[in-house]
């Protein structure tokens, strides 16, 4: 898989771009010129999604209706155009368009799998719950179109039921009423919970060794995923704790709930861990989620690295300079002295301006 170029257009602060990648492509401009926009913009292709925003208005050059992506990408002998399209108003959906013709945005899953390493990755592991919940669902979001689908049905099963809880806590509704949603929360939720644990389980596969390079200490690295209801007792525990939920009017049970935790030499990494280990367990990690999207889409991920290198020493630079040479990878970088020169040699530079 590569990408061949990208069309950015009233995207962020590019009103009109095109640029064209290269095995390694690294841009390099002073903060706030734009670069990690580029980044963005390929993620969002490949995950429907930003990192950095859940608000189209906020990707849309300023005093612009609309905003365009088109990205280009050669898969063996086959080229694709993926085109994202939205317009900012009361009902803004964004439309997608493969070689001309119209698609579900779930249709962009797997079209371009992605790995990204930016600053904010760091927070994966003393940040909320939520962001490592969603670190494994991009994932397997990414090689499962059924899971995406699961997750969708999910949360519109969690709106429902805690509308229903409300209702009953206000005598509008009666306990009875939760049997369809309590039946429907743990058909998927199981479905959810299930594939994550597999997940966690083949990252773990690789996760030590990959550690061990990084860091050069041999330290056992794993995850351990922390579900707030066991599967095969899911139906029983929400059965249990209806009057506690009506009395919160929330569902306090399920994979909304659950969290993983990073653990070196069976001590939790966010409690004791230094600076420099937590970078080396991030890095151990993102090698172990390139390893798993090339196992389960048949080609290597496209890696974005979007001004990681000035947050490691370096010895991590030379490690992840490494881990570039072995798929098509984007950087963005402020100060172009923060890459190797190994890598500078063959990559193609881009000065960014405005």
């Amino acid at each position: 898989m590569k990408i061949k170029s990208i069309k950015l257009v009233n995207f962020r602060n590019r009103g009109d771009y095109h640029l064209d990648f290269s095995d390694v492509t690294i841009l390099i401009g002073p903060n706030g010129i734009g670069k990690t926009n580029i980044v963005e913009g390929i993620y969002l292709i490949a995950t429907g999604r930003s990192w950095r925003t859940s608000r189209d208005l906020e990707m849309t050059e300023w005093q612009k209706d609309f905003s365009r992506i088109t990205l280009t990408t050669q898969f063996d002998d086959k080229a694709n155009i993926l085109e994202l399209f939205w317009q900012i108003n009361e009902k803004a959906i964004k439309q997608l368009k493969i070689n001309g013709t119209k698609h579900r945005l779930i249709d962009l899953l797997g079209t371009v799998p992605a790995v990204l390493f930016s600053p904010e990755t760091l927070d994966l592991l003393n940040g909320a719950p939520a962001l490592r919940r969603r670190f494994l669902d991009i994932i397997l979001s990414q090689t499962d179109r059924r899971y995406a689908l699961n997750l969708l049905e999910y949360h519109k099963i969690l709106r429902e039921r805690n509308k229903l809880l409300a209702h009953i806590k206000n005598k509008k509704a009666k306990f009875d009423e939760l049997e369809f949603w309590d039946n429907k929360l743990v058909e998927i939720g199981s479905q959810i919970i299930l594939k994550r644990q597999e997940l966690v389980k083949f990252l773990n596969k690789n996760l030590s060794e990959d550690y061990a390079k990084i860091s050069g200490k041999k330290q056992k690295l794993n995850l351990k995923y922390k579900a707030s209801v066991l599967v095969e007792r899911f139906a029983d525990t929400i059965s249990a704790g209806r009057e506690r939920e009506v009395e919160q009017q929330s569902t306090l049970y399920g994979p909304h709930r659950d969290d993983f935790l990073f653990i070196l030499d069976s001590r939790e990494v966010a409690t004791f861990a230094s600076r420099g280990e937590f970078r080396s367990v991030i890095l151990a990690l993102k090698c172990a989620e390139i390893l798993y999207l090339e196992h389960k889409v048949g080609t290597k991920p496209i890696l974005l690295l979007d001004d990681i290198f000035s947050e490691l020493d370096a010895d991590r630079r030379k490690h992840l300079a490494s881990i570039v040479s072995d798929q098509q990878t984007i950087i963005t970088t402020t100060d172009i002295d923060h890459i190797e020169k190994n890598l500078r040699k063959t990559a193609k530079i881009v000065e960014l301006n405005l």
